[in-house]
């Protein structure tokens, strides 16, 4: 099985570049080597993930006032969007919802490519967060009836798949979707996936895709 204790590899690069804290998150059980390791290294905090493993951003030092103030914001509040998460597992749910609330984003969720064609129906979203395989109904089909049923609809679609291949990224795109994470989901690849959204009052079309809808 894979070592998911914390990871340690860059913990000493960070210290050497803040002075803030730094505070590990990983699964409940690390044994007391790992613990030992991160006690050296300037870990102050470990912090147990009890179903994900995945570990917390660390918080980025800024200084006072004007465009790093601005930057210490989350993205939520600098870069706001509605979002749907479309993934029928219970544990990738709630990981996904957790680093979507610490970059101070809401996300409505749907189980299955069916729920989320539904949600996409009745809400003017920003972007899908699509999980390519579902039951029912996954996700390139999802998204291929969403680009069929509303050609102009001003929404971007994020694919998540645990396939990480050059052909399976090719696919999500011929299918429709924008953009593409892998999974287990990171917090950096989300955040950077977030900002390639367009928000509402930056797309054009949004007001004649909602009168369309």
């Amino acid at each position: 099985m894979p070592d998911r204790g914390p990871r340690l590899g860059t913990v000493a690069e960070r210290r050497a570049l803040a002075r803030d804290p730094i505070v590990v998150a990983s699964e409940a059980g690390t044994d007391a080597a790992a613990a030992d390791r991160a006690h050296r290294l300037g870990v102050l905090e470990e912090q147990a993930l009890e179903d994900t493993g995945d570990v917390l951003p660390a918080a980025q030092p800024v200084g006072p006032g004007g465009d790093e103030a601005r930057a210490d914001r989350p993205l939520g509040d600098r870069h706001p969007l509605r979002i749907l998460l479309a993934e029928d597992n219970p544990v990738n749910q709630k990981l996904a919802l957790r680093l979507l609330r610490q970059m101070a984003y809401n996300a409505d969720v749907a189980n299955d490519g069916a729920q989320a064609i539904q949600a996409v129906s009745g809400n003017d979203y920003d972007v899908v967060l699509m999980d390519v395989q579902m039951p029912e109904l996954d996700g390139l089909e999802a998204t291929r009836r969403i680009r069929a049923r509303w050609p102009n609809k001003q929404l971007r679609i994020v694919a998540m798949t645990a396939n990480a291949t050059a052909g399976d990224r090719e696919a999500c795109l011929a299918a429709g979707m924008d953009d593409y994470i892998s999974k287990p989901i990171r917090s950096g690849d989300l955040l950077s996936a977030l900002q390639r959204v367009p928000v509402a009052s930056q797309s054009p079309g949004r007001a004649d895709a909602t009168a369309a809808r």
